[in-house]
């Protein structure tokens, strides 16, 4: 991997963490087996002292209350009710001043343009259900939505194409835009929830209408913690913390929490990404959602800094403060967890160690941190099996299963 062996600082952090704190992408190893504590953070995000951020006059944060009470769990738990998202506009299906749908075509008012209706560009074995506009105040757009349902009918999905009052086709997209920015009508905005339980997923987009062009912030399906998104200010950019949690119970678990600052055109310019990985056999669910001082549920405010796109991120817990300072975007590797595990769990005091290019790693089940790659282990299990192979791909921003 060609990465230096450093150990840059250790920090005490609430919740009694003593832990390891590396800058960037560095390791010891290529692959680290977690027998206690590991964290890292991106380049970008360095701790700072908390009384810097309350030296900061102007805050970005919530006026009152903390701001991580406006994550959806955490909301939701607290009021039975999902956030607020007062500076989005909801998008309102029916009639447009520009356009409407008549006998299967898209009629164009001011130019009696007729455009036949068609759903073609479905996936293989979608239903189809009727198309429907959607009216985009103060601007000359049009938004036709194609809905149809996948998997026997338990799965809603959507395509949508972009019009010019002229009846240009301008782009289209495989999902749904909901909102519009209160700000800024030529920024359509979607926080899509999917799934449920064990298939949840989070989808964040930004449908910039100028440049026809989407950005999406998601966490993994099944492996999405809490998530914010919110407005820093009346007219400031958008914020968005999402976490990837992991947990088995025989071995530990792992939170990332990635965050994002998004600007009012839909401009990604801040980013940074925190993670932490912990071996703790036998613990629950509850535990391993608060795994890390930094979850989003900890978040006290965001404050801008003098310094382009500069903000400081305050935490709290148990009345115990820390905060980073998150500057610029974050383009460098993320470091993969991944979960070693055996189909018959019966195995494991029985069973050999697991290697790797003839290193070994110890006993299945194991939590391992690495950059991401393709990996060959051995088979632990069978004295006939000794030999064979089991290759896994691991990826960054994900929560990687391999089963033995």
């Amino acid at each position: 991997m060609g990465l230096d062996k450093r150990m840059l600082q250790t920090l005490i952090l609430t919740g009694g963490f003593l832990l390891a704190v590396l800058a960037g992408a560095v390791f010891a190893d290529s692959l680290k087996v977690v027998e206690s504590e590991f964290f890292w953070s991106s380049s970008n995000l360095t701790e700072v002292n908390p009384i810097q951020g309350r030296q900061i006059k102007k805050s970005a944060g919530k006026k009152t209350g903390l701001l991580g009470d406006l994550a959806y769990k955490t909301h939701f738990d607290l009021y039975g009710a999902p956030p607020p998202l007062s500076f989005l506009i909801p998008l309102k299906e029916g009639g447009d001043p520009l356009a409407k749908i008549e006998n299967g075509y898209l009629l164009f008012r001011k130019t009696g343009k007729k455009i036949p209706l068609s759903t073609s560009l479905l996936p293989s074995g979608a239903n189809p259900a009727p198309p429907y506009l959607l009216s985009l105040p103060k601007i000359n757009r049009i938004l036709v939505v194609y809905p149809y349902y996948l998997y026997q009918d338990k799965e809603n999905k959507f395509m949508t194409e972009v019009y010019s009052d002229q009846g240009t086709l301008l782009s289209a997209w495989d999902s749904l835009p909901t909102h519009v920015s209160g700000n800024n009508p030529y920024l359509l905005v979607s926080p899509e929830r999917s799934g449920c339980c064990e298939s949840l997923k989070w989808s964040i987009r930004f449908y910039n209408l100028r440049r026809n062009s989407v950005s999406e912030y998601s966490c993994p399906e099944g492996f999405c913690g809490d998530v914010l998104l919110t407005r820093l200010g009346d007219q400031g950019p958008f914020f968005i913390a999402q976490e990837i949690v992991g947990r088995v119970s025989e071995v530990g678990a792992s939170m990332q929490v990635n965050f994002f600052i998004v600007g009012n055109e839909g401009d990604l310019s801040a980013s940074g990404k925190i993670l932490l990985a912990v071996h703790e056999p036998h613990i629950d669910k509850r535990k391993s959602e608060s795994l890390s001082p930094f979850a989003v549920s900890n978040l006290i405010s965001i404050q801008p800094l003098p310094e382009r796109d500069s903000w400081i991120l305050s935490f709290g817990r148990q009345g115990k403060k820390t905060a980073l300072n998150l500057a610029s975007v974050y383009q460098g590797m993320t470091p993969c967890v991944a979960f070693l595990l055996s189909k018959d769990p019966s195995l494991y005091p029985k069973g050999g160690e697991v290697k790797i290019t003839g290193k070994m790693l110890g006993s299945l089940p194991l939590l391992l941190v690495t950059e991401p790659g393709q990996y060959r282990f051995s088979n632990p299990f069978g004295v006939e099996e000794t030999d064979k192979e089991i290759t896994g791909d691991f990826l960054s921003d994900q929560i990687n299963m391999m089963m033995f």
